[in-house]
């Protein structure tokens, strides 16, 4: 272990607490390295903008960190157990190789401002892959909404068959709900789109940063403004990120606990395609939707990821604690669950097939009782709560009527002949494009900071 940067000589950390301190900080270190590196050579370019370094310091430390950055992707070097951060880990690196331009690179900064700047950029940059995941899902559930847009279905409530519907509206009700959940990642994301580097140990520096500067360079919208607020919103603006993913995770959940109620020998609604089932160990026979029943569960975890997140905040006094080194993994860990969790249903629902005949097998007579209701509202002009009780008691005396002819009669917006699909799918292309432009400027951005 060598000395930590705030060593002043001869005050090196207890071993015990150096292992409890950093933990397993370090492996989540090694996945915010490059976004780190990308935040110190934006810093050294405004140094040398403002004149703090002389222009051959800058030059070098630029080139010094980009030679860092391309031997992390290369696996060259990686954060260690033995180290105390990331940061820690490119100075001592830095310096190594350049020797007093290294020691440079830290004027007018904090770690705390350092690892939030990591951190946003990390959270974009996640947050739009999500993005992107969540839209390939859409994609898949929609065009399944398309193939069987008219085909008949059952509608449950309480878990028993409760009216007409179709896999059209099944398939689409789920696309929407994650069309829904867009607009809160993209409010997450406008969140972290804010560059906090410059707000120091919290309270600023009284050196004249030239902080928009930065934020351009790393392809932020803007600074993020007053400097301890900064420093409180983290932990704040993880967990809208967590909130905003959430969301994804917890209608995933609904489409998983869906999938394995129909897939059931009881229901037989759908098959799922080979390779997304697994077997048991003692019976023969078995294919288990388990990837859905562990969607659920990881959805609940994520619960638990988020909950701790922001409990975490709670009663935090104002500028930074060490506490908040602990959000650092419940973030990356919820988001990683999110990733997962769509990746496996944007992979699964193109496999899946809906066999008719059970289908129909399961539209029995009593499903339709709400429309005989209303038949005698209409044909015979009783009041609807009157026609209610006749029909029911008389439910044995129901027909079953043509089911594809019911759910092209049911015309008003959003019910089963009358979905809207062509506006579900221009408002996912429109999604689509804005994320896209998103994804490309920052892109953009951090390409122009590694090649000069």
């Amino acid at each position: 272990m060598g000395s930590a940067i705030w060593s002043k000589g001869g005050d090196r950390t207890n071993t015990l607490v150096h292992q409890f301190t950093v933990a397993d900080d370090y492996r989540y270190d090694r996945i915010l390295a490059p976004y780190d590196i990308l935040g110190s050579i934006a810093h050294v370019a405004m140094l040398g903008k403002i004149g703090l370094l002389p222009a051959a310091d800058t030059e070098q430390l630029k080139s010094g960190l980009r030679e860092l950055h391309r031997g992390f992707i290369d696996k060259q070097w990686t954060v260690e157990r033995t180290d105390e951060d990331v940061h820690s880990k490119v100075e001592e690196l830095l310096t190594k190789k350049l020797g007093d331009p290294a020691k440079r690179m830290h004027t007018g900064r904090s770690r705390n401002d350092q690892v939030l700047t990591a951190i946003r950029l990390w959270q974009k940059h996640t947050l739009c892959a999500i993005s992107e995941r969540t839209l390939r899902t859409i994609e898949v559930l929609l065009a399944q909404a398309v193939a069987h847009q008219y085909h008949p279905f059952p509608g449950y409530t309480h878990l028993q068959r409760a009216m007409p519907s179709s896999l059209g509206m099944f398939f689409a009700g789920h696309a929407s709900a994650l069309l829904d959940d867009l607009i809160l990642i993209e409010a997450a994301y406008e969140l972290a789109d804010r560059c906090p580097l410059g707000s120091g140990a919290s309270y600023g520096v009284g050196l004249p940063l030239d902080r928009a500067y930065v934020a351009d360079l790393l392809g932020f919208a803007r600074h993020s403004g007053i400097a301890m607020a900064d420093a409180n919103g983290r932990g704040k603006v993880e967990t809208a990120s967590l909130d905003a993913v959430g969301a994804v995770l917890n209608d995933l959940s609904r489409f998983a606990a869906d999938m394995v109620f129909f897939t059931t020998a009881e229901c037989g609604f759908f098959t799922i395609g080979p390779g997304f089932t697994t077997g048991s160990s003692i019976m023969p026979q078995k294919r288990n939707p388990d990837l859905f029943e562990l969607l659920r569960a990881r959805t609940a975890r994520f619960l638990g990821l988020r909950t701790g997140l922001y409990a975490i905040t709670v009663g935090l006094p104002s500028g930074y604690s060490r506490d908040l080194q602990d959000t650092k993994a419940l973030l990356i860990e919820g988001m990683r669950l999110a990733e997962q969790g769509l990746a496996v249903v944007g992979a699964a629902v193109p496999t899946l097939k809906p066999i008719r005949e059970k289908i129909l097998a399961a539209l029995t007579p009593d499903i339709y009782a709400t429309d005989e209701a209303y038949r005698l509202m209409r044909d015979k002009g009783i009041p609807f709560r009157d026609a209610y009780v006749e029909v029911g008691k008389s439910l044995d005396r129901l027909g079953t009527p043509d089911h594809d002819r019911v759910v092209r009669e049911r015309t008003h917006a959003g019910s089963t002949g009358n979905l809207g699909l062509g506006e579900l799918q221009k408002l996912h292309l429109g999604s689509s494009e804005r994320w896209r432009q998103q994804s490309e400027r920052t892109e953009k951005k951090w390409a122009g900071l590694l090649e000069g």
